[in-house]
């Protein structure tokens, strides 16, 4: 699908579709990122554009903007000549859920019908039916009622998370679909694909685990789940692919698809909790994992804009996740679901929503295996900056509770007030430092 022909799916005028591009005087460096940027770069960078236009308000999950976003995806996969993933001859898969946030004056959720949003690559000869599932959360916070690190009212456009996963997962069906089109695959035995992108992921993995209680196949014909969240903003040119532990080919299979020219990926043992893949890695079903390797300071804030993606970066890992899933669909032997440790369970406790505190550094470790985090980058005027840490430093303990990862790090934050003081233990050129920090708000 050409991005003219989604602009008029939307509504959208294609001198509209610029008016992103030059917010805060940036058409000049997505002009030359896109100077020489090839044909799955303009793609990405396309669609991307696309479902974090502030036309869309977010994606927020039962609004117009999400039910515009929905549309796009369903017509993308379509164009592509998959078939329909669900009863009816349908794209869509709807489910209601409960959505959390400020929306009234009583502080209360509400009640909103998202829709996931699915399309099938048959597979051929005894392969075909086992299944392979390729996904990512297209939803995102709308004006930022729950979950936004900075306070409601303002557009928050989700470029990252999860345009950015969603276009990789379109561009892989895309790459994906014209691979096995080829004429050396042609009578190979594959698996069959489900591609799908899901809705209510922010109010708590809502779309993932109704399609794992909803599949369209048997759980047990399922030989690997992908899901791709916030790839984005790649640093370094290195992204982080989780849960090879969890199947038991998985790493091989990763060896084959990495390309001398390709980015660096990093491993860690162990496996977040707070993303679609956790509901299939629950149901014995392996998984991976693709997400940035650096966790960006505008996560979850109205900054998290197109005009900040790294392209070239961004369409390296969906070639990446195009490649996986290739081999997934292609080799003999399937993965074995195994168990490992590190996995967080999740507890029903309280959510990212509940945030009142900002600290003000950018985590640098999604990637490593070491405990803590390390700052990658200190934002000025914040609760960190006040405190003098550095960047360089690497955070081991809050209030003498261990730090095992950003995400266990940012629910203790979810426990504070503005105005708490917290001892943060940190390291700094090798020497143990036990520092007081005064807690801001988020909404500073």
């Amino acid at each position: 699908m050409t991005f003219l022909l989604a602009l008029q799916l939307t509504g959208l005028s294609a001198s509209a579709s610029t008016d992103l591009l030059q917010e805060g005087g940036t058409t000049d460096p997505i002009a030359s990122a896109l100077a020489n940027a090839d044909q799955s770069e303009r793609r990405f960078h396309e669609h991307v554009v696309l479902l974090a236009h502030p036309a869309l308000e977010g994606r927020l999950p039962g609004d117009e903007g999400s039910q515009i976003a929905e549309q796009v995806i369903a017509r993308t996969f379509n164009q592509l000549g998959l078939q329909p993933a669900f009863e009816q001859d349908s794209h869509f898969q709807a489910f209601t859920f409960k959505q959390g946030g400020r929306f009234n004056s009583r502080d209360e959720a509400r009640i909103v019908e998202g829709r996931n949003v699915g399309a099938v690559l048959p597979g051929q000869g005894q392969l075909a039916v086992q299944w392979i599932i390729v996904g990512a959360h297209h939803d995102h916070l709308g004006r930022g009622a729950f979950g936004s690190r900075r306070g409601a009212g303002m557009i928050h456009e989700g470029a990252d998370d999860n345009a950015s996963g969603t276009a990789a997962v379109l561009l892989a069906a895309e790459l994906v679909t014209t691979a096995l089109a080829s004429a050396e695959l042609q009578g190979v035995p594959r698996r069959t694909i489900l591609f799908v992108t899901f809705s209510g992921e922010e109010s708590g993995l809502n779309g993932s685990a109704h399609l794992a209680d909803n599949l369209p196949m048997p759980i047990e014909s399922v030989s690997l789940m992908i899901n791709v969240d916030m790839i984005g903003r790649i640093q370094d040119r290195s992204v982080s692919a989780n849960g090879t532990g969890t199947g038991s080919t998985l790493g091989k299979l990763l060896d084959q698809a990495v390309k001398e020219d390709s980015l660096t990926v990093l491993r860690p043992s162990g496996l977040t909790s707070r993303s679609d893949h956790a509901e299939f890695y629950r149901r014995g079903v392996p998984v991976l994992f693709f997400t940035e390797s650096i966790f960006p300071d505008e996560y979850h804030t109205p900054d998290d804009e197109s005009w900040r993606i790294n392209v070239r970066d961004g369409a390296a890992a969906s070639d990446l996740i195009a490649q996986v899933a290739l081999l997934a669909a292609v080799t003999p032997e399937a993965p074995v679901h195994q168990k490992i440790e590190g996995f967080e369970t999740g507890d029903g406790g309280p959510s990212l929503s509940d945030m009142k505190v900002r600290f003000g550094i950018k985590p640098g470790n999604y990637g490593d295996v070491l405990p803590g985090i390390a700052v990658a980058g200190v934002s000025p005027d914040t609760s960190a900056e006040d405190a003098g840490i550095l960047k360089g430093d690497r955070l081991l303990a809050w209030n003498g509770t261990p730090i095992e990862g950003i995400r266990e790090w940012m629910m203790m934050m979810t426990a504070h007030e503005p105005g708490d003081v917290v001892t943060v233990t940190l390291l700094r050129a090798d020497a143990e430092l036990d520092i007081p920090v005064m807690l801001r708000p988020r909404t500073e």
